[in-house]
C-alpha cells in the first residue's frame, strides 16, 4: 500500500532562506533558544555566524576585556563565581593548622585571578594532596626501617643484656636532656633513642660515671624487644607489618611472618 503522507515542509527554500519557524523542526532541545535561532533569516547568515564563532571563540581574558566577555570565558571554562576553595570543589583537610589552611586560600584566590577551571584546579590540588600522603607514609616506612636495623645492631652488641642496657640508656639521655632544658616530648629526642651510636656512647657514660642503670624513663616512646615486635606484628598493630599479617594476600602474609619468625629467632624464641 503506497504512502500517501506529505512529506514535512522544508525549512530551506530554494533560494537560501529559512522558513518562519523553521527551528520548530530541530526539536525539543533547540526550544530554549527559540528567539536567537529565529534571527537567522537564511542559512547564509546563519553559516557567517557560525564561522565568526569558530574564529574568534572564547578568548582567555585579558585585562582590557569586557565583564561580559569574562563572564562568557568562565561559563564555557567552569571557572566558579567565587575565590575560595570550596568554590573550587577542593577537599581542605580538617585537621590542618590555620596558616595551611590560608594557603588554600592563596591558591583559590589566585586561580580565580587568572580564571583557571575549578574542575580542573580541583583535580591538580588533589593530586598534589595524595603525592603528599605518599611522600609521608614512604617517610614513615623509612623510619620504621631504621628503628629496626638500629635495634638489631644494639642486639648484636648487647644480646641478652639488651633490655637492660636499653634503658640504661634512655636513662641517660632523658637525664641529659632534662639537664640541658630540653622537653622531653621534643621528636629530635625521640629521634636521638633509635640511634644506635648514641645509646651506645650513653651506656659507656652511665659505666664511666657510675649512673644508676636500674632507673627507667617514663613518658618516652622506647624501642621495642624483638619479641616485642614480632608479637606488635601478629596483633596487627605494626605500621610496617601488621596490616599485612592480619589482612595482606598469601604472598604479604608469608613475608610478615617470616619477620615474625626472624625477630623470634633474635630473641631466643
Amino acid at each position: 500500500m503506497t504512502d500517501t503522507t506529505p512529506p514535512p515542509p522544508s525549512a530551506i527554500s530554494p533560494d537560501g532562506s529559512l522558513s518562519a519557524g523553521w527551528h520548530t523542526q530541530l526539536g525539543e532541545e533547540f526550544a530554549p533558544h527559540a528567539a536567537q535561532l529565529g534571527t537567522f533569516k537564511n542559512v547564509a547568515g546563519l553559516a557567517k555566524s557560525y564561522l565568526h564563532l569558530r574564529a574568534s571563540g572564547p578568548v582567555y581574558p585579558g585585562e582590557q576585556s569586557a565583564p561580559e566577555d569574562i563572564a562568557r570565558f568562565h561559563s564555557l571554562a567552569k571557572v566558579p563565581g567565587e575565590a575560595t576553595p570550596k568554590a573550587y570543589g577542593i577537599n581542605v583537610p580538617e585537621h590542618i593548622s590555620d596558616t595551611e589552611k590560608g594557603i588554600y586560600d592563596r591558591i583559590a584566590r589566585i586561580a580565580h585571578q587568572h580564571h583557571v577551571s575549578g574542575p580542573g584546579l580541583a583535580a591538580v590540588v588533589g593530586e598534589y594532596q595524595k603525592i603528599q600522603g605518599e611522600i609521608i607514609g614512604g617517610h614513615e616506612e623509612q623510619m620504621a626501617a631504621r628503628a629496626r636495623e638500629a635495634e638489631d645492631l644494639l642486639i648484636s652488641r648487647w644480646g641478652a643484656d639488651f633490655e637492660p642496657n636499653k634503658s640504661t640508656a634512655r636513662h641517660v639521655i632523658s637525664t641529659l636532656a632534662g639537664s640541658a632544658g630540653i622537653d622531653l616530648d621534643d621528636p629530635y629526642l625521640g629521634e636521638m633513642f633509635d640511634n644506635p651510636a648514641l645509646a651506645l656512647m650513653a651506656l659507656e657514660f652511665s659505666r664511666r660515671t657510675g649512673e644508676d642503670p636500674t632507673r627507667t624513663p617514663h613518658g618516652l616512646s622506647e624501642l621495642k624487644s624483638p619479641r616485642q615486635r614480632a608479637e606488635s606484628i601478629m596483633s596487627g598493630s605494626d605500621p610496617t607489618w601488621g596490616r599485612q599479617y592480619t589482612e595482606g594476600n598469601t604472598e604479604e602474609k608469608q613475608a610478615a611472618y617470616q619477620e615474625v619468625m626472624r625477630l623470634l629467632n633474635l630473641a631466643g624464641r
